[in-house]
């Protein structure tokens, strides 16, 4: 995408007032991403990120070893989703298993 039209583009979401929504949306793919990297690929089809409030990235696990996994690699996972997004974004995980 071209850097004129990112900023349009932008601007009427901001307009539109769903900045907000946007941009947690953004980080739970990248998140989804980045946790898939940290986890062997048949362990990654366990863990689903699922959204973000107040600063709480939540992800779903359906094995307690994946959810510990995650936990093991929590300061990178959210370390890189700040410097993504240039800004504390995510301040912790929570799990739900």
């Amino acid at each position: 995408m071209s850097f004129g039209l990112k900023n349009l583009l932008w601007k009427a979401i901001n307009k539109a007032g769903i900045a907000r929504q946007v941009e947690a949306a953004l980080v739970v793919e990248k998140a989804q991403a980045i946790v898939d990297e940290f986890l062997p690929k048949k362990e990654s089809k366990l863990a689903k990120v699922l959204y973000l409030k107040n600063q709480l990235l939540t992800v779903a696990c359906l094995s307690s070893t994946v959810a510990q996994e995650i936990k093991l690699n929590e300061p990178q996972i959210i370390n890189r989703l700040n410097q993504q997004f240039n800004k504390e974004i995510v301040k912790r995980l929570r799990f739900l298993l």
